[in-house]
């Protein structure tokens, strides 16, 4: 069965030796964000913490709660859904999540058009109901099934885009318009041209912008949203000091999520924490313990991926080749980043022993990635370098 993939894998959805990393970029950042009360928000928060430690049966009984204290509230269906998504992606693997994900859209649809009939087009309604539309763009993409993956995907926007219109102190909205802008702002011209169109504006650093808006006022998607930070900052910009800031807080509020806790992991590394980040091992080896078996290998391939940009950055040469290659061999996640990484690690090493033709090689497989990551471009720019032979 394939690895089910992480957590960021929820990334359109909606976090022991941290002290010894000194301060980062958003360790104060949701200060202000204000605070949920009421029974039904008690409840919802029971579940939405849960669901973020992998307590998927708890996070199930605790937003039925919410629901039932609350049948209004919009936020609790859409929590209840990523996590029966999450759990069927954790128990089942990526294949049969998206037919759970498709049937629980099916399911959770006309809850918010009886919000709805009920309450009329309250702006936080439709945001959820668009996300929710969002959500099915997803599993369609992930079928190949594009003329429904269009549409659920316009349809889901236009009705975000219509809720923040309609209230633009919606804070929860700040993260997938972020989304939107920020992935719209990656594309090639003739796209963004389009995305101009349907009212999304392509423009990277406004969608970061959004998206920091919704960690600092967000009241419930502050944490995916510092999550996709963590993420764009990490494995896209090229900016880890930044990417630490949110990795940390993520783990500050959820200390089992071993997806939080990798990306604070490898911040470390490539912020230069090498102390902290070798006294942080520790603390992931008790995380594969807690894992599902499911959870395992990706745990394993991302833990071999941070061995080896250790060993590198120590001088390890070795050490960093072993785990390079350990990782190839048995690469099976969604994403194809951390190959990347090893494969980038590999011909550095290669190109600064003198075995310029096989540096070429593994650059060139990091190139024809081509999957954004900041070694790209890295790659690309080696065999330039280097010259192609």
């Amino acid at each position: 069965m394939r690895s089910p993939g992480n957590h960021r894998a929820a990334g359109l959805l909606l976090g022991a030796c941290l002290t010894l990393a000194g301060s980062g970029a958003a360790a104060s950042l949701a200060s202000d964000r204000p605070e949920p009360a009421g029974p039904d928000s008690a409840a919802l928060w029971r579940g939405i913490d849960a669901m973020y430690s992998y307590r998927y049966r708890e996070s199930e009984l605790a937003l039925d709660s919410a629901m039932a204290l609350n049948p209004l509230d919009p936020v609790a269906p859409f929590a209840a859904l990523a996590n029966r998504w999450l759990t069927s992606l954790t128990e089942e693997g990526h294949a049969a999540s998206r037919g759970t994900l498709l049937e629980a859209i099916k399911a959770t649809i006309p809850r918010y058009e009886t919000m709805i009939a009920a309450r009329g087009r309250d702006p936080e309604i439709v945001l959820y109901l668009g996300s929710t539309y969002g959500l099915k763009t997803r599993a369609h993409l992930a079928e190949k099934s594009w003329l429904a993956g269009l549409y659920s995907g316009m349809k889901g926007w236009s009705m975000i885009r219509a809720a923040y219109a309609a209230d633009t102190t919606l804070a929860d909205a700040y993260l997938p318009i972020g989304v939107f802008y920020y992935y719209a702002g990656m594309q090639a011209a003739p796209v963004q041209i389009v995305a101009r169109l349907f009212g999304i504006r392509p423009e990277k650093r406004l969608g970061i912008s959004f998206l920091r808006r919704a960690v600092d006022q967000a009241p419930h998607a502050w944490i995916e949203a510092a999550s996709t930070l963590a993420v764009l900052y990490l494995y896209i910009e090229d900016e880890p000091e930044e990417a630490y800031g949110y990795a940390r807080m993520l783990v500050e509020h959820y200390l089992e999520n071993y997806y939080f806790n990798f990306l604070l992991g490898e911040a470390m590394v490539r912020s230069g924490r090498l102390g902290a980040a070798r006294a942080f091992m520790p603390a992931l080896k008790t995380l594969f313990g807690q894992s599902h078996p499911n959870q395992r290998l990706e745990w394993q391939l991302k833990y071999a991926s941070l061995e080896a940009d250790l060993a590198f950055r120590a001088g390890d040469w070795d050490t960093a080749l072993d785990r390079c290659r350990w990782v190839m061999e048995h690469y099976d996640m969604e994403f194809d980043w951390h190959l990347g990484f090893v494969h980038y690690i590999r011909g550095q090493i290669e190109e600064r022993r003198g075995e310029i033709d096989r540096a070429r090689a593994d650059y060139r497989v990091v190139a024809a990635l081509a999957n954004r990551t900041y070694v790209v471009a890295e790659a690309r720019a080696a065999l330039r370098r280097l010259g192609r032979k």
